[in-house]
C-alpha cells in the first residue's frame, strides 16, 4: 500500500505543472470533474495500480506480468455480454489464452506451502487487475463513441488525485511499516522512476489510446508487459520463469496475438 501511495502521489506531483501552466488543461479539467464518468474511469485505473502492485509483491514478476497481459480476453467477454458476438479467430485466441492461464495456475492449487499460497493470491490479484484494465478501455471507448468521454489528461490527473487521497487516508488509518531509508539514496530514485516512467507517462498514453482505439487493441498493449518485465526480472532480480509456466506462457501470448491480428 505504501508503494502505491508513493507511486500515485509522485505521479500527481509530476502532473501538477502541466495543469498549472496551461489554461486549456485547466479548462478541460473543470469540465471533466463535473462528469461522473471521470470518477468511474479514475477509480478503475487507481484500483489497477493498487492491485497490480500488491500482486508483484506476492508472486514472481514474470508470472504476474504475464497475467496482466490478458485484458483482451475480458474485453471480448464484455463485448459478448453487450450483444457484440466475437469473431471465430477472437474466440480461438481467447480460448488459447484462457488455457494458458489454467496451465499457469493449476499446479499451485494442489500445493499447500505458504509461499505457494502467496503466489496464488498474487496471481489472482493480477487477473483482477487485468479485468480493471479491460473495463477501463472498454468503457472509455464506449463513452467516446457517444461523444461523452472526458478528456484523457484530465482523467489521468483525477486518477492520481483520487488514488493518492484514498491511499493516504488508508495509510493514516492502518499503520504501515515504512523503512527509515525508504526516501533516501537509490530508494528515492527508484520511487521517482516508478512514478514517472511506470505510472505518469503510461497512464497519460493509455488514457489517450483508450479514447481513440478499439478497446481490444488498446488492451493488447499489455502484451508487452511480460516481455519487458520478464527480461528485467531476469537481469535485475535473477528470477527465472519456472519450466511449468513456459507452456502456459506460450498459449497466452499466442492467443493474444491472434486477437490483435484480427483487430488490425
Amino acid at each position: 500500500m505504501a508503494v502505491t501511495t508513493g507511486r500515485l502521489s509522485g505521479s500527481l506531483v509530476v502532473a501538477l505543472p502541466i495543469f498549472a501552466i496551461s489554461d486549456a488543461r485547466r479548462s478541460s479539467l473543470k469540465l471533466a470533474v463535473k462528469k461522473p464518468s471521470t470518477y468511474t474511469l479514475a477509480s478503475l485505473l487507481a484500483g489497477y495500480y493498487l492491485i497490480a502492485t500488491a500482486a508483484f509483491q506476492l508472486a514472481p514478476v514474470a508470472e504476474v506480468a504475464l497475467l496482466l497481459s490478458t485484458p483482451p480476453l475480458f474485453v471480448l467477454a464484455l463485448r459478448r455480454i453487450r450483444g457484440d458476438v466475437p469473431k471465430v479467430p477472437e474466440v480461438l485466441g481467447a480460448g488459447l489464452a484462457a488455457t494458458g492461464i489454467v496451465l499457469i495456475l493449476a499446479p499451485r492449487l494442489a500445493l499447500t506451502e505458504r509461499s505457494v499460497h502467496a503466489r496464488l493470491i498474487g496471481d489472482t490479484l493480477a487477473v483482477c487487475a487485468a479485468l480493471l484494465t479491460a473495463c477501463y478501455a472498454y468503457l472509455y471507448r464506449q463513452m467516446a463513441k457517444n461523444d461523452a468521454a472526458p478528456e484523457p489528461l484530465s482523467v489521468t490527473f483525477m486518477t492520481f488525485v483520487l488514488g493518492s487521497a484514498a491511499l493516504i487516508a488508508l495509510v493514516a488509518l492502518i499503520p504501515v511499516a515504512i523503512p527509515s531509508d525508504a526516501l533516501h539514496g537509490s530508494n528515492l530514485l527508484l520511487l521517482v522512476a516508478l512514478s514517472v516512467l511506470c505510472t505518469a507517462i503510461p497512464s497519460f498514453a493509455f488514457a489517450f489510446a483508450s479514447k481513440h482505439l478499439p478497446p481490444v487493441v488498446t488492451a493488447t498493449v499489455s502484451l508487452l508487459i511480460p516481455l519487458f518485465a520478464g527480461g528485467f526480472a531476469y537481469l535485475i532480480l535473477g528470477e527465472k520463469v519456472p519450466l511449468t509456466a513456459i507452456p502456459g506462457s506460450a498459449f497466452v501470448l499466442a492467443g493474444i496475438l491472434i486477437i490483435l491480428r484480427q483487430n488490425k
